[in-house]
This record gives C-alpha cells, structure tokens and sequence, in this order.
C-alpha cells in the first residue's frame, strides 16, 4: 500500500474505533469498508480480524468490570466449528463476490436496522445465544464485520448502555481471535501485510482511548447518523466498483 493509503486507514481507524466505544458497535463495518478500497476480501478480513481484536481488547480492558459474562457459557460452544464454515465459504467465494456481499450487508446494516432484529431473544432466554454464537462463527469470515448483525441481541441482554459496550467488546475479542487463529491455520501471509495491520491497529487504540474518554459526553444518535452515511457511501462504491 502507498503512504496515502496508510494515512488513509490510520485515520479511518482512529474514527471508528472512538465511534464504536461510545455507540458499542458498528465502526467495524466502517474499517472494514475503508480497508477494502485498497485491497481484496480474502486480505482485508485477516487483517481487519488482528485490527479489531487490537481495538475490541482495548475498549474491553478499558471497560472492564462492567461487561456481564454469564452470556458465553451459550454463546461459546457453537463459535469455533461455525468459524471453520465460514473461513471455507468466503475461501471458495470470488474476490468481487465478496466485496459486492460485504458492501450489501454494510448498507443493509445501517439503513434496515430491523432486518437484523431476528436475532434478538427475549430477555432471560440465554440458551438463545448457542444460535447466535454459531450465527457469529459463520458470518465473521465472510462479511468480517458482523457487530450490527450480532449487537441487537447484547443490548437487549445487558443492563445499560456501558454494560453493552463491555459485554460486547468482550465477545467482539473471542470472535476475532477465533478468525484470526483460523486464517493463520490457514496459512495467510501475515507479514505480507504487516505494515497495514500495525498503521490500522495503533490507530484504534488512540481511538478508542477518545471515545472511552467521552463515551457519556457524546451524543450515540448524531454519530449513528454519521456512522449511517460513511458506510452507506463506502459500501455503494464497493458495489459499483465489483464486476
């Protein structure tokens, strides 16, 4: 990648990672998009996968004490063996295929919110996230962002806001980690991309150090709307630009 195209990610980076630690979800998709303008699905999924593990762990540490753990004992299980299915999918997936999938969620994500809300339980019904768990493993190598899909279901579970940013952070670690783990079982060419990973993961933990800063200060609307119009645009451009 060109120095621009650092700078590039850097900033978009940093962006996210403040918007995800004060709304709880979502910046994912942002970096993910960003990150797919300058390379392919089967690159920028690993890479994002290190990336958000260097912004989850760190909002999650930040964080701790508040996030709510009762929920893994279900969601857990199912996780690992959904993650192999969906290396395996988006493996066989073509290139343009993927970015035209990733860019179509993206869009559904932020401009039909509900068309997700089928995942969402009741509260009390924790034998509910197996079924989300599994949802997660199979999504997260394919559309490497899956936070709006999954995060319905945590903020309904979870007490309050900051408990929801903390109990989802958490569970956001686990789901990279696991990817990442099955990427480099893989094979992926780690150090082929390092300077990507590194330039993009320092930039999450300057972010999310901001927006943990100003997580009760900030307004989640007005960044959900700006969160809105930044993925909607990105995302367009990937489909318009898949043959």
């Amino acid at each position: 990648m060109s120095e621009i195209e650092l700078v590039i990610v850097a900033a978009a980076a940093i962006a996210t990672a403040a918007l995800t630690a004060v709304v709880g979800a979502g910046g994912g998709v942002v970096l993910l998009v960003v990150i797919l303008q300058f390379v392919d699905p089967i690159v920028a999924i690993p890479v994002h996968g290190v990336v958000q593990l260097v912004s989850n762990g760190t909002r999650a540490l930040t964080l701790r004490g508040n996030a709510e753990t009762r929920l893994l004992r279900w969601y857990l299980p199912l996780l690992v063996p959904a993650t192999v299915v969906g290396f395996l999918i988006a493996d066989a997936m073509p290139r343009d295929v993927g970015r035209a999938v990733i860019g179509g969620f993206a869009i559904v994500a932020v401009c039909w919110p509900g068309a997700t809300s089928w995942l969402t339980s009741r509260p009390g019904r924790e034998r509910w996230f197996a079924f989300v768990g599994a949802m997660a493993g199979l999504v997260n190598p394919t559309i490497g962002a899956p936070g709006p899909l999954l995060a319905p279901a945590f903020r309904i579970a979870t007490r309050d806001h900051v408990a929801f940013v903390a109990t989802f952070s958490l569970v956001q670690v686990i789901n990279h980690f696991v990817k990442v783990a099955v990427f480099a079982a893989a094979g992926f060419a780690w150090l082929a991309n390092v300077s990507l990973m590194t330039t993009a993961a320092v930039g999450v933990v300057v972010g999310t150090r901001i927006g943990a800063h100003y997580l009760r200060r900030w307004d989640p609307i007005v960044l959900g709307r700006v969160f809105q119009i930044v993925v909607t645009a990105g995302a367009t451009r990937l489909l318009l630009t898949s043959e």
